[in-house]
């Protein structure tokens, strides 16, 4: 009975350790921005040489802090 109680307050603990971690890395990152791009990817059709093709991609800052956009490029 006493190997219970033990093996359920480590796996407890275990629990709580856990939390604390998750709940505390939040804290380390609060006013930081954080990008999310719904679409990350697009195939283009095939088109004939000299058309222009256009595609607008969303970005998206789902943090606290303004996401600044420096620098995009294709590839």
């Amino acid at each position: 009975m006493k190997k219970g109680i033990f093996v359920g307050l480590c796996y407890s603990l275990f629990l709580f350790s856990v939390m604390v971690m998750a709940f505390g890395a939040q804290d380390e990152v609060k006013d930081s921005p954080s990008v999310v791009f719904p679409e990350p990817e697009f195939e283009f059709d095939a088109v004939f040489e000299g058309i222009e093709v256009v595609h607008d991609f969303v970005i998206q800052n789902k943090g606290t802090a303004t996401l600044d956009v420096k620098k995009v490029s294709g590839g």
